[in-house]
């Protein structure tokens, strides 16, 4: 999805995907920041090698910026500059919602940490920012859909239930998907929270403006894909500039549909679609609904082939390690869709809780028609 943003249509659409945290490194010829590592060259010299990331000095928090001087050269000159922040909380004071524009997050990013560090910023690289000639080695895309909130609880336990193998937990409220044997993946995972949780812990003293952004968290279920760099290397996105004209929302719900997510509460087929189901085809359903793996019984591509059959004559997803309900708490298949995504309230537009699209290029004097 293209959207076309000016300084005079600052209002997003009604419920969109945002970024909510980006890894980005770009050209910047400044002296090393950090402390710089050192290689023994001989007995008695050494040589500047590297240098250590600057990390906030308050408490630990992973939305925090970490910036870092890369290609650090023995005379203490470095050539590249890496971000590691959430910019929605760095230009909004929350990440509770935002955007999908990477180029503008991008360059907000860099104009602001070389500002807040005192760093000269020649013409021709800034002008590099501006047209996303920067690296991009994570990304995660959010959303936020409308849930009970009493609903909650019992859907981590679900999608828990549903995945046996890949996965961390530590509390109740929130559960990552996408893990290999003790490791994360190298190529994207999935973060199913509480963000209402996470603030009231955040937040201990919200004044009015807080409160309103959790009551938001109350009433929503927030799920993360975050992009790791094996994923956007492969797929050519590990350029910032390669993002133009990606439409965000679409490649979220791509990649939520690779996860036992939507299928983790379900209800049972009814009489009438079991009906329409092959003896073969009503064999295989029984057999999963007893709780047994089909892959104990016929071959992988066997199980897909049923399964897809299955799931076009009756909507049931049978991919997951969790039976479905005959009067299930709801359908998390209807909860996780474009139209029950929280859209940007309307008491943000215009303040400075919501950074529209397009804010960085207009607050840096460019104030034509920005196509992203």
């Amino acid at each position: 999805m293209t959207q076309t943003i000016t300084t005079g249509d600052m209002k997003p659409p009604a419920g969109i995907i945002h970024i909510d945290h980006i890894t980005v490194s770009g050209p910047l010829d400044h002296a090393h920041l950090g402390e710089g590592f050192y290689k023994a060259i001989n007995d008695n010299d050494t040589i500047l090698v590297g240098a250590s990331a600057l990390k906030p000095k308050r408490n630990q928090n992973s939305d925090d910026v970490y910036v870092r001087s890369k290609e650090v050269q023995p005379n203490g000159r470095a050539y590249r500059f890496e971000i590691d922040c959430c910019p929605p909380k760095q230009l909004q004071r929350h990440n509770v919602f935002g955007h999908g524009n990477m180029l503008d997050y991008s360059y907000a990013m860099f104009d602001q940490q070389t500002k807040k560090h005192n760093l000269y910023v020649d013409p021709g690289q800034r002008e590099e920012w501006r047209t996303g000639q920067v690296g991009l080695t994570e990304t995660h895309l959010t959303g936020n859909f409308w849930c009970p909130p009493s609903a909650k609880t019992p859907i981590f336990k679900a999608i828990d239930q549903n995945n046996p193998k890949g996965k961390h937990r530590d509390i109740e409220t929130c559960i990552s998907l996408g893990h290999t044997g003790k490791r994360r993946s190298v190529h994207h995972g999935l973060l199913a929270y509480c963000k209402w949780t996470q603030l009231c812990d955040e937040w201990p003293k919200p004044g009015s403006i807080r409160q309103k952004l959790l009551e938001l968290g109350y009433q929503s279920l927030r799920i993360e894909i975050r992009l790791f760099s094996q994923w956007l290397k492969a797929n050519d996105l590990g350029y910032v500039m390669r993002w133009k004209g990606v439409d965000v929302d679409a490649l979220f719900f791509k990649l939520l549909a690779t996860y036992n997510i939507t299928n983790s509460i379900q209800g049972t087929v009814s009489e009438e679609l079991l009906a329409t189901l092959t003896p073969s085809q009503l064999r295989v359903y029984r057999l999963w609904l007893t709780g047994e793996d089909l892959k104990d019984y016929f071959c992988r591509t066997t199980v897909w082939k049923y399964c897809k059959e299955i799931f076009d004559k009756t909507d049931l997803d049978m991919r997951g390690a969790r039976r479905p309900e005959p009067e299930p708490l709801l359908n998390l298949a209807d909860i996780l869709v474009p139209n029950n995504l929280v859209a940007v309230p309307d008491w943000a537009i215009g303040s400075r809780y919501y950074w529209p699209p397009g804010t960085a290029f207009a607050k840096d004097g460019d104030l034509d028609d920005l196509v992203y």
